[in-house]
């Protein structure tokens, strides 16, 4: 269970396999839902994504998910398709601060912003970014210029 609280879906799958062939009927049952939930949340999809648009939705349902790695892969992907998605930038910023990555989080956001200034009122409402922002003093101040001022 610490396993898959911790999103470690496929370590907690081999455990939940083996306690499926214990005697307890009861614990069986409930490890089988636990293995197929660990089997569904760590399998990968098998698509091909060709666009950018396709990189992004698959990432914001990764992020989401907090699966943040391979959202932030994607996002990358969709920013190297195309360079002033500023809805990229700004997801990808989420990402990277939710990864605890500063820094990153700063350099999108302020480029996001950059594109296109409605980001930062976006961004000032967002409880997300908010939070964030309590961690990183950066992005707070980021979000509380109203001209893109350095760091």
């Amino acid at each position: 269970m610490q396993l898959f609280a911790r999103g470690r879906y496929e370590e907690a799958a081999e455990l939940f396999r083996q306690t499926t062939a214990g005697p307890a009927v009861h614990v069986s049952d409930k490890a089988r839902t636990y293995l197929q939930i660990c089997e569904r949340r760590s399998a990968r999809p098998s698509a091909d994504f060709k666009t950018a648009d396709e990189h992004y939705y698959f990432a914001v349902e990764r992020l989401n998910a907090r699966d943040l790695n391979l959202a932030g892969e994607h996002f990358r992907q969709a920013l190297q398709l195309q360079p002033d998605g500023d809805n990229i930038l700004y997801a990808l910023s989420l990402c990277c601060g939710l990864s605890g990555d500063a820094n990153g989080a700063y350099d999108n956001l302020k480029r996001a912003i950059d594109l296109d200034p409605k980001n930062r009122l976006v961004a000032r409402q967002d409880s997300e970014f908010r939070e964030l922002a309590a961690q990183f003093p950066a992005l707070a101040s980021l979000l509380s210029t109203e001209v893109g001022a350095g760091r």
